[in-house]
């Protein structure tokens, strides 16, 4: 099973941010949640002893706010599991701003062996309007630091979209990152335009620009022989987050923290969002049908390695967007044309 922890706490919430957090937390408040966290994932292990543990993936938030004391706390109830044997994969997500030679070292004493380094993008306007506390200068400061240590998988996220983006962002941050840095993986996620702030909305780019920036960005990370294996989601060939790909493939997760989401048997359930709900134990659980499920899979087979034909119903209008460049069939499959890829959800929508 693949495990998910959920760190509710940034020094200051980016204004694009949609996920459960709080910038407004000191000791007590972290010592309250961690012990709250431990109690969940040890109830868990009390009814669940036998069950192998894939990977661990601590997000957030900023889980880099942890000291080592604490995210070995929390590691050590894995450690006593019988299925600790199985794992594979222990990541991390941390800002720039948080990385040291000592806290690397720190987390690869822990078994951490995967850093996902939230960049967002290199141009300082953007950092500033989007509310990023992270700098150019500490943002090569960790990666002159990361170079020199013992944490070799490496994951970088960039947005595309943000305001104050120009023309050719994307691939200009690539090529300064990898003149200090050599990831192993790189993200381009889009900004969702439902989240910013509305005073944003002379700073965007335009749609065009936004699209040509993920492509460009796809592009040159291929030429770099990166493979694309979700839409937004491109590694080194062995690197691909072993973590998030269950949840596209619909293996069993379960989630730890304020808001983190599990799905076991079938069954999908939520923690509640609020710190009162969480701490009193609150979940809603929704039990999903094979109609659903098989929705899901078209949804996610699109962002990833296809879908099977014969899982789609509407033929016609499978051919009928083959016929317009938007789908390619291989080997039985059917695929998103890379052109096409920001149609995805009217495509989805058409197909189910």
């Amino acid at each position: 099973m693949f495990f998910y922890l959920h760190i509710p706490f940034c020094r200051q919430k980016c204004l694009y941010c949609k996920f459960a957090l709080t910038p407004k937390f000191d000791e007590l408040k972290v010592r309250i949640y961690i012990d709250a966290l431990k109690t969940e994932i040890e109830e868990f292990f009390d009814q669940n002893s036998e069950i192998s543990i894939e990977t661990i993936y601590f997000g957030g938030g900023t889980p880099s706010i942890l000291t080592g004391e604490q995210i070995s706390e929390i590691l050590e109830i894995f450690r006593k599991q019988r299925g600790f044997s199985n794992i594979s994969e222990i990541t991390m997500e941390s800002n720039p701003e948080d990385i040291t030679s000592e806290y690397i070292q720190n987390l690869s004493k822990l078994w951490i062996n995967r850093l996902s380094l939230g960049v967002q993008t290199l141009n300082s306007s953007s950092l500033q309007m989007t509310g990023r506390s992270n700098s150019n200068e500490a943002i090569f400061r960790a990666f002159d630091i990361i170079t020199k240590g013992p944490i070799e998988n490496i994951s970088i996220d960039l947005i595309a979209g943000l305001p104050g983006t120009i023309q050719g962002q994307i691939v200009s941050d690539l090529n300064k990152i990898f003149s200090h840095i050599t990831p192993k993986h790189v993200s381009i996620y889009m900004l969702e335009d439902e989240l910013y702030p509305p005073d944003w909305k002379s700073h965007l780019p335009s749609e065009e620009i936004i699209q040509s920036e993920y492509l460009s960005g796809s592009k040159w990370l291929q030429e770099k022989e990166f493979r694309r294996y979700e839409l937004s989601n491109f590694a080194k060939s062995g690197f691909e987050s072993k973590h998030n790909r269950s949840y596209w493939n619909h293996s069993q997760y379960r989630g730890f923290g304020l808001a983190a989401a599990s799905f076991v048997n079938g069954k999908r359930s939520t923690n509640s969002s609020s710190f009162s709900g969480y701490y009193r134990g609150e979940r809603e659980e929704e039990i999903l049908t094979e109609d659903s499920l098989c929705i899901e899979r078209i949804m996610f087979g699109l962002r990833t390695s296809g879908v099977f034909l014969y899982e789609l119903e509407n033929k016609d209008i499978v051919e009928r967007f083959q016929k317009e460049w938007l789908l390619e069939i291989q080997e039985e499959k059917v695929f998103l044309t890379s052109t096409w890829i920001f149609l995805i959800d009217h495509i989805i929508s058409e197909l189910i």
